[in-house]
């Protein structure tokens, strides 16, 4: 089946690259080629064929059949096939303004390119990414995605998507203000396409309009309007309709910078006319937008109502507020992903790490055993030890590093849900500020100084919401930092109650954002008597995450059981209390009602490398180390277990 897709596929190319624009005739020819074909494989050459052939010229069609040929692709099992199309499908979705989509797409192509090891599709979702990036106005995010891409599309020898490339750093340069780096990269894919007259090897129009921006920014217009126009020849040439719209906006914007307005309307009137063909929804609100302030110019104030209108209908389906929250959910899950993968490598390097260190101890005992009975040989053996135990102490520190290193990983998750918040009031008070300093101005202009003053107290009140917000934030980043530090290692006062609360939302959060089927009831019963105790608070804070993380993982594994009536439950209590010989000591209790632990393994769960969950999920170096903290801290850590009933840890510190 694969073998004959690829064949047809070979076949049909004389009517399509799948880089390049398809003619009215090609597609039509593809059409009909659709309604009587029979065999499946042809089916899935015809529609991946036209998905690409609408890409320029008619979004719903690409849309359409792109959906189509992912169906086939699933049926015949043809992953990069279906790869390609979601790559398609967002970089199409990208046009109409759909960021979430659009990177949603890319991601799920990436991660299947991934899996099979497909260079060309891997290269295609990082180029996509990039065009993200730059729609976003992250332009050194955007050039570091395409030069990625333009290594591995050379690695793999396809020279037009590398020139693409290099236009694509041309055009971030220019957006950046660097016209000479523009220009610079703009002109080798110029001067490339004028030796070869393959129409699928260059985007023509797209080359054309990039040409004439970097001869704009350089000041001179007389060749930004040779290219310009040429573009709009080129663009009718390929049936490029997104790119007409581009050379039709740039070539209004430019009549306008030279004060020839008639020239600028109609150039921006063509420039939406083609951008709503295709639902191309940034050409047509920077079009309406140009056009808005042209007749605000001429006091033709319906007209230019007009066309604000229909700029701001394109920038809230551009901008909104829910499309930028869902594409901050979007990064964050790629990122959460990214996290597990590592976390899974570390896991990885520590098993590889503990089959080393069992390795080397019995390899120790072997050379002893040797040596011990050749005494000629008793320097050497001397020499053998002490590189031995060096290796083993080396071995040690990086196991207790990496279990550093998952701690800091499992509040991760926590810190990304409790910062999002704020950063959502403050980009929703941001956007509010806005429109309110547009509104005082329309006021002040109209003699309005009441009304101006009042919404001046609005702008204000936002001001201060939003500075309490940015704290909020900035306290929530800098507890992190002071996790992630090794700190001083000397004692501090410390508020125990707020730390132990700290790290319990935190774990909850962390486990929340890895599994949002798990839910458990959180309760705390602090004693305020407590007060400040002297403790080393990044090594408690580590003690205390790791009880309540194995408390919830206890809970989950009960609830997953399907118990009637069970309710997950850790509560986190402290206490203080009076010493036989004198002063007092600070109790920290964290319960769970799970399963509770196995008397037959009760006494080593204390002992480094013992754990009780599944291959993969754990060091066993989590409880090691506690229990090495706590006793450092000059207290004890005890527990108290029953079968099926829970699990309550309790940490004795003195006071």
């Amino acid at each position: 089946m694969k073998k004959l897709f690829l064949l047809i596929l070979a076949s049909c190319s004389i009517f399509i690259n799948s880089y390049g624009q398809s003619s009215p005739e090609e597609i039509k020819r593809m059409k009909d080629q659709l309604l009587i074909a029979k065999h499946d494989s042809i089916k899935v050459g015809l529609t991946y064929m036209l998905a690409y052939g609408y890409r320029f010229s008619n979004i719903d069609s690409s849309l359409f059949y792109s959906d189509v040929t992912i169906a086939l692709a699933d049926k015949f099992n043809l992953p990069s096939i279906k790869a390609q199309m979601l790559s398609l499908k967002g970089a199409t979705v990208l046009e109409a303004g759909k960021l979430p989509e659009s990177l949603r797409f890319q991601f799920e192509a990436m991660g299947i390119s991934e899996k099979i090891k497909d260079t060309s599709n891997i290269a295609f979702a990082l180029n996509r990414i990039g065009n993200i990036y730059m729609e976003l106005g992250d332009y050194r995010k955007a050039n570091e995605y395409y030069f990625q891409s333009k290594d591995l599309f050379d690695k793999i020898a396809d020279s037009g998507m590398v020139y693409n490339e290099l236009s694509n750093i041309g055009n971030i340069y220019d957006l950046m203000q660097i016209p000479d780096s523009g220009l610079y990269y703009q002109q080798i894919v110029y001067e490339a396409s004028l030796t070869t007259t393959d129409r699928q090897k260059f985007t023509r129009p797209e080359m054309m309009f990039r040409m004439g921006n970097a001869y704009s920014l350089k000041g001179n217009k007389e060749k930004a309007m040779y290219f310009y126009k040429q573009g709009i020849k080129e663009a009718n040439i390929d049936n490029d309709t997104r790119n007409l719209t581009m050379n039709n906006l740039f070539l209004a914007k430019l009549y306008d910078e030279l004060n020839m307005p008639d020239s600028s309307i109609k150039y921006a009137y063509n420039a939406i006319q083609t951008g709503r063909t295709i639902t191309f929804r940034k050409g047509v609100y920077d079009a309406s937008l140009l056009i808005s302030g042209l007749y605000k110019k001429r006091n033709q104030n319906d007209s230019a109502y007009k066309y604000l209108l229909i700029a701001n209908v394109e920038k809230d389906s551009l901008t909104g507020t829910k499309r930028f929250q869902e594409l901050q959910r979007i990064v964050l899950d790629e990122q959460e992903r990214e996290r597990n993968a590592e976390a899974e490598r570390i896991a990885d390097r520590n098993r590889q790490r503990q089959m080393a260190l069992l390795a080397g101890l019995g390899l120790f005992l072997i050379i002893a055993t040797i040596l011990f009975r050749n005494n000629k040989q008793k320097q050497k053996t001397n020499r053998a030890l002490e590189n031995t135990l060096t290796r083993l102490r080396l071995t040690q520190s990086q196991l207790v590093q990496s279990e550093k290193m998952a701690s800091l990983g499992e509040l991760t998750a926590g810190i990304a849900h409790e910062i999002q918040n704020p950063l959502n009031f403050v980009n929703n008070f941001s956007e509010v500020n806005t429109e309110l300093i547009d509104e005082m101005k329309i006021e002040m202009d109209k003699g309005n100084i009441d009304d101006a003053k009042v919404i001046a107290d609005d702008i204000k009140e936002n001001e201060q919401k939003i500075n309490h917000h940015g704290k909020r934030a900035d306290a929530i980043v800098k507890g992190m930092l002071q996790h992630s530090s090794s700190g001083s290692g000397k004692k501090e006062p410390t508020d125990i109650n707020k730390l132990a609360d700290e790290y319990l939302r935190l774990a909850y959060h962390g486990l929340r954002a890895k599994d949002k089927s798990f839910n458990a009831t959180m309760k705390t019963d602090f004693d305020e008597s407590v007060g400040n105790i002297n403790i080393i608070p990044q090594d408690i804070g580590r003690v205390i995450l790791n009880l309540i993380t194995n408390a919830f993982y206890a809970t989950n594994e009960k609830q997953k059981q399907g118990l009637a009536n069970y309710e997950p439950i850790v509560t986190v209590k402290t206490s203080k209390i009076p010493l036989s010989g004198g002063g007092g000591a600070v109790i920290i209790r964290v319960a769970d009602n799970g399963n509770g632990i196995p008397q037959k393994v009760l006494d080593k769960i204390f002992q480094p490398f013992f754990t009780t969950k599944p291959t993969g999920q754990g060091t066993g170096l989590g409880l090691s180390l506690s229990y090495d903290i706590v006793k450092a801290h000059g207290g004890e850590i005890k527990v108290d277990t029953k079968e099926n009933e829970g699990t309550v840890f309790i940490i004795q510190l003195p006071l």
